[in-house]
Protein backbone atom coordinates (compact mmCIF):
# COMPACT_ATOMS: atom_id res chain seq x y z
CA UNK A 1 0.00 0.00 0.00
CA UNK A 2 0.61 3.30 -0.83
CA UNK A 3 2.58 5.51 2.43
CA UNK A 4 1.90 8.96 1.90
CA UNK A 5 2.29 11.58 4.74
CA UNK A 6 0.09 14.45 4.98
CA UNK A 7 1.56 18.00 5.79
CA UNK A 8 0.11 21.04 7.35
CA UNK A 9 -0.86 24.17 5.28
CA UNK A 10 -0.31 28.24 4.98
CA UNK A 11 0.41 28.86 8.46
CA UNK A 12 -0.31 32.28 7.96
CA UNK A 13 -3.79 31.63 6.12
CA UNK A 14 -4.86 29.81 9.17
CA UNK A 15 -3.16 31.79 12.03
CA UNK A 16 -5.52 34.57 10.20
CA UNK A 17 -8.67 33.01 11.69
CA UNK A 18 -7.13 33.60 15.31
CA UNK A 19 -5.86 36.90 15.43
CA UNK A 20 -6.93 40.41 14.01
CA UNK A 21 -3.44 41.80 13.54
CA UNK A 22 -1.85 42.02 10.15
CA UNK A 23 0.45 39.31 9.27
CA UNK A 24 1.93 39.79 5.60
CA UNK A 25 4.17 42.60 5.23
CA UNK A 26 5.92 41.93 8.45
CA UNK A 27 10.09 41.41 8.28
CA UNK A 28 9.18 38.49 10.39
CA UNK A 29 5.67 37.32 9.18
CA UNK A 30 4.18 34.79 11.54
CA UNK A 31 7.10 34.10 13.09
CA UNK A 32 6.13 37.88 15.24
CA UNK A 33 3.33 35.78 16.64
CA UNK A 34 5.46 33.91 19.10
CA UNK A 35 7.12 36.80 20.81
CA UNK A 36 3.20 38.39 20.66
CA UNK A 37 0.43 35.86 20.73
CA UNK A 38 2.03 32.31 21.36
CA UNK A 39 -1.28 30.95 21.78
CA UNK A 40 -2.62 31.85 18.43
CA UNK A 41 0.33 30.05 17.14
CA UNK A 42 -0.16 26.99 19.37
CA UNK A 43 -3.83 27.11 18.37
CA UNK A 44 -2.87 27.20 14.75
CA UNK A 45 -0.77 23.71 14.89
CA UNK A 46 -3.63 22.22 16.74
CA UNK A 47 -6.08 23.13 14.02
CA UNK A 48 -4.20 21.56 11.48
CA UNK A 49 -3.46 18.64 13.75
CA UNK A 50 -7.40 18.58 13.96
CA UNK A 51 -7.85 18.45 10.24
CA UNK A 52 -5.72 15.71 9.88
CA UNK A 53 -1.61 16.18 9.14
CA UNK A 54 0.81 13.88 9.92
CA UNK A 55 3.70 16.51 9.91
CA UNK A 56 3.34 20.35 11.52
CA UNK A 57 5.87 22.81 10.81
CA UNK A 58 7.09 25.05 13.18
CA UNK A 59 6.16 28.78 12.95
CA UNK A 60 9.73 29.69 11.99
CA UNK A 61 9.90 30.28 7.73
CA UNK A 62 10.92 34.01 7.85
CA UNK A 63 12.48 33.45 11.24
CA UNK A 64 16.42 33.25 12.22
CA UNK A 65 18.41 34.35 14.92
CA UNK A 66 19.90 37.53 13.33
CA UNK A 67 16.31 38.35 11.86
CA UNK A 68 14.76 37.72 15.05
CA UNK A 69 16.98 40.25 16.96
CA UNK A 70 16.96 42.52 14.53
CA UNK A 71 13.25 42.90 14.26
CA UNK A 72 12.62 42.12 18.40
CA UNK A 73 15.11 43.97 19.22
CA UNK A 74 16.41 40.97 22.13
CA UNK A 75 19.62 39.59 22.26
CA UNK A 76 21.00 36.64 20.01
CA UNK A 77 20.42 34.45 22.84
CA UNK A 78 16.81 35.51 23.68
CA UNK A 79 16.66 35.08 19.55
CA UNK A 80 17.52 31.50 20.25
CA UNK A 81 14.75 30.69 23.74
CA UNK A 82 12.20 31.81 20.82
CA UNK A 83 13.28 29.09 18.09
CA UNK A 84 12.71 26.63 21.07
CA UNK A 85 9.75 28.08 22.12
CA UNK A 86 8.50 27.51 18.63
CA UNK A 87 9.22 24.11 18.27
CA UNK A 88 7.57 24.26 22.32
CA UNK A 89 4.56 25.02 20.93
CA UNK A 90 4.45 23.00 18.08
CA UNK A 91 5.31 19.91 20.89
CA UNK A 92 2.46 20.81 23.01
CA UNK A 93 -0.11 21.23 20.54
CA UNK A 94 1.21 17.83 19.79
CA UNK A 95 0.94 16.19 23.10
CA UNK A 96 -2.40 17.93 23.59
CA UNK A 97 -4.03 16.40 20.41
CA UNK A 98 -2.96 12.96 21.00
CA UNK A 99 -4.42 13.03 24.48
CA UNK A 100 -7.33 14.72 22.99
CA UNK A 101 -7.67 11.61 20.70
CA UNK A 102 -6.47 9.19 22.81
CA UNK A 103 -8.66 5.55 22.51
CA UNK A 104 -9.98 6.57 19.13
CA UNK A 105 -9.53 4.45 16.69
CA UNK A 106 -10.75 6.30 14.02
CA UNK A 107 -7.73 9.07 14.14
CA UNK A 108 -5.25 8.03 11.13
CA UNK A 109 -2.69 10.83 12.12
CA UNK A 110 -2.03 9.33 15.94
CA UNK A 111 1.75 10.13 15.61
CA UNK A 112 2.25 13.08 14.50
CA UNK A 113 5.77 14.69 13.86
CA UNK A 114 7.07 18.31 14.07
CA UNK A 115 9.44 19.38 11.07
CA UNK A 116 11.45 22.89 11.66
CA UNK A 117 10.87 25.16 8.99
CA UNK A 118 13.64 26.25 7.57
CA UNK A 119 12.59 29.05 4.72
CA UNK A 120 15.51 30.45 2.65
CA UNK A 121 18.20 32.90 3.24
CA UNK A 122 16.88 35.50 0.72
CA UNK A 123 13.94 36.01 2.64
CA UNK A 124 15.73 37.47 5.41
CA UNK A 125 17.09 40.10 2.89
CA UNK A 126 13.79 41.93 2.14
CA UNK A 127 14.43 42.88 -1.05
CA UNK A 128 12.48 40.65 -2.96
CA UNK A 129 15.12 38.31 -3.57
CA UNK A 130 13.57 35.14 -2.48
CA UNK A 131 11.63 35.49 -5.39
CA UNK A 132 14.27 35.24 -8.20
CA UNK A 133 17.49 33.52 -6.39
CA UNK A 134 19.52 36.10 -7.20
CA UNK A 135 21.90 36.34 -4.30
CA UNK A 136 23.26 32.80 -4.77
CA UNK A 137 25.54 34.48 -7.45
CA UNK A 138 26.73 36.94 -5.41
CA UNK A 139 26.20 35.40 -1.55
CA UNK A 140 29.09 33.18 -0.90
CA UNK A 141 27.82 29.43 -0.05
CA UNK A 142 29.62 29.67 3.84
CA UNK A 143 27.52 32.50 4.56
CA UNK A 144 24.37 31.02 4.05
CA UNK A 145 25.34 27.89 5.46
CA UNK A 146 26.52 29.64 8.69
CA UNK A 147 22.81 31.99 8.72
CA UNK A 148 21.34 28.46 8.08
CA UNK A 149 23.33 26.85 10.89
CA UNK A 150 22.35 29.04 13.75
CA UNK A 151 18.40 28.76 13.16
CA UNK A 152 19.33 24.42 12.60
CA UNK A 153 21.23 24.48 15.54
CA UNK A 154 18.22 25.82 17.46
CA UNK A 155 16.29 23.18 16.43
CA UNK A 156 18.19 20.40 17.31
CA UNK A 157 18.72 21.68 21.05
CA UNK A 158 14.84 21.54 21.07
CA UNK A 159 14.62 18.09 20.03
CA UNK A 160 13.84 18.60 16.28
CA UNK A 161 15.15 15.42 14.08
CA UNK A 162 13.40 16.53 10.54
CA UNK A 163 13.99 19.77 8.76
CA UNK A 164 11.51 21.74 6.04
CA UNK A 165 14.32 23.11 3.78
CA UNK A 166 11.67 25.02 2.00
CA UNK A 167 10.93 27.46 -1.09
CA UNK A 168 14.76 27.27 -2.31
CA UNK A 169 15.11 29.83 -5.07
CA UNK A 170 18.60 28.82 -6.23
CA UNK A 171 20.81 25.75 -6.43
CA UNK A 172 23.74 27.19 -5.08
CA UNK A 173 21.73 27.79 -1.87
CA UNK A 174 20.21 24.27 -2.05
CA UNK A 175 23.76 22.59 -2.26
CA UNK A 176 24.77 24.66 0.15
CA UNK A 177 22.24 22.99 2.40
CA UNK A 178 22.86 19.55 1.44
CA UNK A 179 26.35 20.10 2.47
CA UNK A 180 25.52 21.76 5.97
CA UNK A 181 23.11 18.37 6.09
CA UNK A 182 25.65 15.95 6.09
CA UNK A 183 27.27 17.79 9.81
CA UNK A 184 24.10 16.86 11.37
CA UNK A 185 23.98 13.09 10.00
CA UNK A 186 20.90 11.89 12.30
CA UNK A 187 18.73 14.77 11.22
CA UNK A 188 16.49 14.10 8.21
CA UNK A 189 15.44 17.06 5.72
CA UNK A 190 12.73 17.09 2.65
CA UNK A 191 13.81 19.86 0.13
CA UNK A 192 11.44 22.07 -1.99
CA UNK A 193 11.96 24.29 -4.54
CA UNK A 194 10.61 27.27 -5.66
CA UNK A 195 9.64 27.46 -9.39
CA UNK A 196 8.55 29.17 -12.28
CA UNK A 197 5.41 29.18 -13.44
CA UNK A 198 4.62 27.32 -16.36
CA UNK A 199 8.54 26.38 -16.53
CA UNK A 200 10.87 23.39 -16.27
CA UNK A 201 13.29 25.60 -13.79
CA UNK A 202 13.58 26.86 -10.17
CA UNK A 203 13.36 30.77 -10.13
CA UNK A 204 16.76 31.43 -10.16
CA UNK A 205 16.67 29.89 -13.93
CA UNK A 206 18.42 26.08 -13.70
CA UNK A 207 16.55 23.14 -14.50
CA UNK A 208 14.30 21.85 -12.24
CA UNK A 209 15.44 18.15 -12.04
CA UNK A 210 18.29 18.22 -13.14
CA UNK A 211 19.17 20.46 -9.58
CA UNK A 212 16.66 18.32 -7.12
CA UNK A 213 18.00 14.98 -8.62
CA UNK A 214 21.52 16.38 -8.06
CA UNK A 215 20.92 17.63 -4.40
CA UNK A 216 19.09 14.28 -3.54
CA UNK A 217 21.96 11.91 -4.44
CA UNK A 218 24.72 14.36 -2.89
CA UNK A 219 23.23 13.96 0.39
CA UNK A 220 24.02 11.15 2.72
CA UNK A 221 22.16 7.93 2.13
CA UNK A 222 18.47 8.45 3.41
CA UNK A 223 18.78 11.55 5.00
CA UNK A 224 16.88 13.65 2.08
CA UNK A 225 13.38 12.25 3.12
CA UNK A 226 11.84 13.82 -0.27
CA UNK A 227 12.61 16.24 -2.36
CA UNK A 228 9.81 18.68 -4.29
CA UNK A 229 8.45 21.87 -5.11
CA UNK A 230 6.16 23.83 -2.88
CA UNK A 231 4.24 27.83 -3.06
CA UNK A 232 3.44 27.26 -6.80
CA UNK A 233 0.22 26.84 -8.70
CA UNK A 234 -1.47 23.50 -8.20
CA UNK A 235 -0.91 22.82 -11.92
CA UNK A 236 2.45 23.47 -11.78
CA UNK A 237 3.12 21.05 -9.87
CA UNK A 238 3.06 17.72 -12.63
CA UNK A 239 5.23 19.21 -15.38
CA UNK A 240 7.83 19.51 -12.69
CA UNK A 241 7.89 16.55 -11.05
CA UNK A 242 6.91 14.13 -13.80
CA UNK A 243 9.76 12.97 -14.90
CA UNK A 244 11.95 12.29 -11.99
CA UNK A 245 10.82 8.37 -11.64
CA UNK A 246 9.64 8.08 -15.15
CA UNK A 247 11.16 4.58 -16.67
CA UNK A 248 11.84 2.98 -13.20
CA UNK A 249 15.57 2.15 -14.27
CA UNK A 250 16.79 4.79 -11.59
CA UNK A 251 16.34 4.57 -7.77
CA UNK A 252 12.98 5.96 -6.81
CA UNK A 253 12.82 9.39 -5.40
CA UNK A 254 10.65 10.06 -2.97
CA UNK A 255 8.93 13.60 -4.14
CA UNK A 256 7.25 16.47 -1.95
CA UNK A 257 4.40 18.94 -2.86
CA UNK A 258 2.53 21.31 -0.60
CA UNK A 259 1.39 24.13 -3.75
CA UNK A 260 -0.48 27.20 -2.55
CA UNK A 261 -4.15 27.20 -3.92
CA UNK A 262 -3.08 28.59 -7.71
CA UNK A 263 -4.23 32.52 -6.28
CA UNK A 264 -0.89 35.13 -7.86
CA UNK A 265 0.31 37.19 -5.12
CA UNK A 266 0.96 41.17 -6.38
CA UNK A 267 1.51 44.01 -4.02
CA UNK A 268 -2.61 44.61 -3.88
CA UNK A 269 -2.54 41.10 -2.59
CA UNK A 270 -3.94 37.90 -3.50
CA UNK A 271 -5.68 37.84 -6.99
CA UNK A 272 -7.40 34.98 -8.12
CA UNK A 273 -6.66 33.31 -10.97
CA UNK A 274 -9.84 32.11 -13.53
CA UNK A 275 -7.93 29.22 -14.95
CA UNK A 276 -6.84 27.48 -11.94
CA UNK A 277 -8.46 23.94 -10.85
CA UNK A 278 -9.19 22.68 -7.99
CA UNK A 279 -5.71 21.29 -5.71
CA UNK A 280 -7.99 17.95 -5.08
CA UNK A 281 -8.63 17.08 -8.61
CA UNK A 282 -4.45 17.10 -8.95
CA UNK A 283 -4.08 14.30 -6.09
CA UNK A 284 -4.36 11.48 -8.10
CA UNK A 285 -1.88 12.13 -10.77
CA UNK A 286 0.34 13.48 -8.40
CA UNK A 287 0.73 10.02 -6.00
CA UNK A 288 1.07 8.04 -9.65
CA UNK A 289 4.74 10.34 -9.99
CA UNK A 290 5.98 9.10 -6.42
CA UNK A 291 4.44 12.16 -4.34
CA UNK A 292 4.52 10.62 -0.85
CA UNK A 293 3.80 13.71 1.24
CA UNK A 294 1.48 16.55 0.18
CA UNK A 295 -0.16 19.18 2.24
CA UNK A 296 -0.17 23.37 1.41
CA UNK A 297 1.30 26.56 0.99
CA UNK A 298 -0.04 29.35 0.63
CA UNK A 299 -4.13 30.28 0.77
CA UNK A 300 -4.42 26.74 2.00
CA UNK A 301 -6.53 26.29 5.59
CA UNK A 302 -7.28 23.32 8.00
CA UNK A 303 -10.29 22.29 5.92
CA UNK A 304 -8.22 22.31 2.73
CA UNK A 305 -5.81 19.80 4.54
CA UNK A 306 -9.17 17.32 5.27
CA UNK A 307 -9.74 17.45 1.69
CA UNK A 308 -6.42 16.33 0.64
CA UNK A 309 -6.69 13.77 3.31
CA UNK A 310 -10.08 12.41 2.34
CA UNK A 311 -8.41 12.24 -1.52
CA UNK A 312 -5.67 10.29 -0.64
CA UNK A 313 -7.58 7.96 1.18
CA UNK A 314 -10.28 7.40 -1.94
CA UNK A 315 -6.96 6.92 -3.85
CA UNK A 316 -5.62 4.29 -1.53
CA UNK A 317 -8.97 2.16 -1.44
CA UNK A 318 -9.03 2.64 -5.36
CA UNK A 319 -5.67 1.17 -5.49
CA UNK A 320 -6.68 -1.59 -3.15
CA UNK A 321 -9.35 -2.31 -5.07
CA UNK A 322 -7.35 -3.04 -8.41
CA UNK A 323 -4.71 -5.24 -6.41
Amino acid sequence: MVNVKILDGGFSAQLSTHVGAKIDGDPLWTARFLATNPDAVYATHLDFLRAGADIIETNTYQASVSGLTKYLSITEDESIKLLHEAVNLAKRAINDYTNEIAGNNDVENKEPLIAGSCGPYGASLHNGSEYNGAYGKTVPCKVMMEWHKSRIDAFIDAGIELLALETIPCYQEAEALVELLKQYPNVKAWLSFSCKRNSQNIVDGSRFQEVATHCYKMALPGQIIAIGVNCIAPRDVTPLLKNINKGGENEFIPLIAYPNNGEIYSIEGWVKDENCTSFESFIPEWLDLGIRYIGGCCRIYADNIKSIRKEVNSYKKKKEAMD
